[in-house]
């Protein structure tokens, strides 16, 4: 049995270059250290203290020579020097390096070097982690450092870090040594680390403790009015201070904007702001984005929509300098609904009903809109927050943040475009088998159906079916089974529901009793169907005449009631197919009501599949023992479209073998790298008379699990073992080389083996 092989984490941004997240929540910039950085360096370990240079360079050296030793570069050896900046003008927080422990060693030493006034942020452990991936990418496999017995802060890193440390005591010196290959330890420290930070940074903007409208207007038609009055209103539970430069009093009079005192400038402000609001024109915001982060401001929600490409870029690079989040540009909505804190800022005049919902829109009239739709279904909302051009914080995001939210159980998204696919992959296999994540995006790209198959995410065709689901997921069980038990009296609706409960896998049976049914034979029935094993119930009602909506509505609900009494915890979904929005309440429980039998019989079709992913053991990943170093070496002479033999020589390290045959199913599988989602991997039939036909398409990396659903197609006519041993191997092959662009296998599948017949690699050139 091949072990386990543990896919590296995906950081948000690049592994060695792009923002970071301190533990605080603060932002700060990695990137890998430049000769010109001289000077930093200087200035860097002139602020140290003493002690802090003679822990890393174990005895105390000049400044000027320490930025030497930190920057030279040895020959013929690996060497990777990072740096953490932040500020403005930038400067040097920390650094951490590995050197190469010899040319062609696989072994490198480590050491980092953090500034005294931001230690226990988490930085010794980020550049420990990074440093480490880029390392296995480059073929290093163990890390050794050398540090003095009382250097407790240094040694507490490696400790924590989840990699299995060995360490050696000789004359107060601490020598630790471990091997870095991403571990199941090492990966849950590193997606640990990432989520404490990403929720630290979010709670300014989440749960503010005082905010701040820079823009606020007098004016009761323009934005920054609108702005500052929805917070007040909603009553936020915190101070709110209108800022507004042209609201500048005459001599002995006090600015006010509305009854409001108002101040000229954010700096002026004497209470805390966590989240400041910008509504100004667009040729202001970049001065009052500078203004918010000398005063100390955590977070900016830009609400102004039309600024420039330029201007975008200037404005978060100036957020970042000053480790404030933003929301937007084009941010129309950010709410909040707990009690503590009742956040309803941007352009919706009221916060919706408290709920379980947490929903992200990249479309702020988009999520304005949904608001009151989702308000006329009665459903609730923990926080709401309108992206914006999401140049900063994005659903990822979000996502990590409503993760461990006790006031969120279902994660609703509207997404128009990815910015880092990958990353959303891994965090929505992990928190979907927590919470139900349903999303909804313009259009039908393949790539995309596949990544929501593939981690579960739950696919709404359109907002309103969005909607119809988050109404059954949010407020019933999930349904244990595929049988379904539904009440009816008229035939026609029910037998529509049950064709769309059906072509999803569903078990429907229908009990008509009749047009002329009244309440009592309703609460009868309702009883009787709730007690005989059935995994979910739908009840629906045509008003005929025979029996009013109130009546059946209440029959249902002391049904209800008596069923869940006893114990009984199937969902139960209701149909009242009449004007309006009536609702079976039971307590704090909702009785999801739809108005078309279709409806409800696709939310409860699509709550079964999302059960039956989170039922699946997540699958594994064989490491197969392959000889990703050879590998490496091999890519890196090489561009463009591998020779034959080279091709077979690169398969060959992933135990891929071209081989002559001339029996079986004729299949091609063909990867394609996308710019965005990375390699996507499509296996067809070929050979046919009307042309190709697809089994399946998938992003990697494979679990072996995935492999074999992308097979389901071929069972019976083929060997699915060693096609899935196949899939899985190319699927390594993609994440131990970035290099590769594309490659195409041509094979036969023989019911009792599979063939690679042809086969074509193609580098970046």
């Amino acid at each position: 049995m091949p072990q386990r092989y543990i896919p590296p984490p995906t950081p948000q941004y690049a592994l060695e270059s792009g923002p970071i997240l301190l533990k605080d929540g603060r932002t700060a910039t990695l990137r890998p250290a430049k000769p010109e950085d001289r000077p930093l360096f200087v200035e860097f370990l002139e602020r140290l203290s003493p002690q802090a240079r003679t822990f890393r360079f174990f005895s105390e050296v000049r400044p000027e020579t320490a930025a030497d030793l930190l920057l030279r570069k040895p020959p013929d050896e690996d060497k990777v020097t990072l740096v953490v900046l932040s500020g403005d003008p930038e400067r040097i927080i920390a650094t951490g390096e590995y050197v190469q422990e010899g040319p062609g060693s696989t072994s490198a030493e480590v050491a980092f070097l953090v500034d005294d006034w931001y230690q226990g942020k988490g930085l010794g452990s980020l550049l420990l982690e990074r440093l480490a991936l880029i390392g296995v990418q480059r073929g290093i496999r163990r890390f050794h450092a050398f540090t003095l017995a009382e250097n407790k802060q240094m040694l507490d890193v490696f400790k924590a870090s989840g990699f299995k440390v060995e360490s050696h005591t000789d004359s107060g010196e601490v020598e630790v040594s471990f091997e870095i290959e991403p571990s199941p330890e090492m990966v849950a420290r590193f997606e640990l680390r990432e989520r404490v930070a990403t929720v630290a940074s979010l709670m300014p903007v989440l749960r503010p403790k005082g905010v701040a409208v820079v823009g606020a207007s007098r004016d009761p038609k323009s934005v920054g009015y609108q702005v500052l009055e929805h917070l007040i209103l909603n009553r936020f539970q915190g101070p709110v201070y209108p800022v507004n430069p042209a609201a500048t009093p005459a001599a002995g009079d006090v600015p006010v904007v509305g009854s409001m005192l108002a101040y000229t400038s954010i700096k002026a402000v004497p209470g805390p702001v966590d989240l400041a609001i910008v509504t100004t024109p667009r040729d202001k915001v970049l001065e009052a984005a500078e203004a918010c982060g000398q005063r100390g401001v955590r977070a900016l929600m830009v609400v102004t929509t039309d600024m420039e490409t330029p201007q975008i870029k200037t404005l978060l690079q100036t957020c970042r300098h000053y480790g404030m989040r933003l929301l937007g540009p084009g941010s129309l909505a950010l709410m909040s609904t707990s009690p503590e804190v009742q956040l309803c800022a941007g352009l919706t005049s009221r916060l919706p009903p408290k709920g379980r919902i947490a929903m992200s829109s990249q479309s702020g009239a988009v999520g304005l809109a949904v608001l009151e739709y989702a308000r006329e279904m009665g459903l609730g909302f923990s926080n709401f927050v309108s992206l914006g051009a999401k140049v900063d914080i994005s659903s990822n995001d979000l996502i990590q943040y409503w993760e461990e939210d006790p006031d969120t159980g279902l994660i609703l998204l509207y997404v128009e475009s990815f910015g880092n696919p990958r990353r959303f992959a891994r965090l929505a296999r992990r928190v979907g088998r927590k919470k139900p994540i349903l999303a909804v995006r313009p259009g039908r790209d393949p790539v995309v159906e596949a990544l929501f198959q593939q981690t579960g995410v739950v696919r709404a065709e359109n907002l309103e079916e969005m909607f119809d689901i988050a109404a059954m997921l949010a407020h019933q069980p999930l349904p244990e089974g595929p049988k379904v038990a539904m009440l009816t009296n008229a035939s026609g609706p029910a037998y529509l529901a049950k064709d769309a409960l059906e072509a999803e896998g569903l078990v429907a049976e229908v009990r008509d009793l009749g047009s002329r049914a009244s309440a009592e034979q309703y609460l009868a029935a309702a009883r009787e169907l709730l007690s005989s094993g059935y995994n979910a119930a739908i009840a629906l009602f045509v008003p005929l005449g025979y029996a009013t909506l109130d009546e059946v509505g209440e029959a249902l609900r002391t049904a209800l009631k008596e069923a869940r009494e006893q114990g009984v915890s199937i969902p139960v979904l209701t149909c009242f197919m009449t004007s309006g929005r009536p609702r079976v309440r039971l307590g704090e429980e909702l009785v999801p009501s739809y108005r078309f039998p279709e409806s409800a019989g696709k939310a409860l079709a699509a709550a079964y599949a999302y059960a039956q992913w989170r039922k699946k053991p997540p699958g594994e990943i064989p490491d197969h023992g392959v000889q990703e170093d050879e590998a490496r070496a091999l890519v890196g002479t090489a561009k463009g479209l591998l020779s034959a033999a080279h091709t077979k020589q690169l398969l060959g390290y992933f135990g891929l073998k071209v081989s002559d045959s001339s029996e079986g199913i004729a299949l091609t599988l063909r990867v394609v790298s996308d710019p965005l989602f990375g390699p996507v991997l499509t296996l067809a039939l070929t050979g046919l008379p009307l042309g190709e036909q697809q089994l399946g398409i998938r992003i990697t990396p494979l679990t072996d699990i995935e492999a074999l659903e992308m097979l389901a197609p071929l069972s019976g006519k083929a060997h699915l073992e060693s096609l899935q041993d196949v899939l899985l191997r190319v699927s390594r092959l993609l994440e131990e080389l970035p290099e590769v662009e594309g490659l195409e296998l041509g094979m036969l599948a023989a019911p009792q083996s599979t063939s690679i017949c042809q086969a074509q690699v193609r580098l970046r050139s």
